[in-house]
């Protein structure tokens, strides 16, 4: 997964979960292969986890192995912008300073 810091795209998106609806922000990645949640954001709007049946490796844009290790959980959760609504798996792990970001299956 690579984020340019000079080219990114944020959209804002409703987020849906059993506690209710919440405004975030998501980067736009079309090179990411997953849709990705920062730990921290699952901590912190109280998100359910679910455990993958196998660990998925994380690959950085050089194709060394992601430094936080493999991804071990997941969110099942329902995303909004407009009238388009999906629900998503968004694998949980840390993704510095954005909460999510929305990748290849988004689009």
């Amino acid at each position: 997964m690579y984020i340019s810091q000079k080219n990114f795209l944020q959209i804002p998106f409703a987020l849906s979960h059993y506690q209710g609806q919440v405004e975030q922000t998501a980067l736009l990645n079309s090179g990411a292969t997953e849709n990705f949640i920062n730990n921290q954001a699952v901590t912190k709007l109280r998100l359910g986890l679910k455990k993958l049946p196998f660990s998925k490796p994380v690959y950085t844009v050089d194709s060394s192995i992601n430094r936080n290790g493999e991804i071990t959980h997941y969110c099942d959760l329902l995303v909004k912008q407009g009238q388009k609504k999906l629900r998503q798996w968004f694998y949980v792990t840390n993704i510095g300073k954005d909460n999510f970001i929305l990748g290849y299956p988004w689009f």
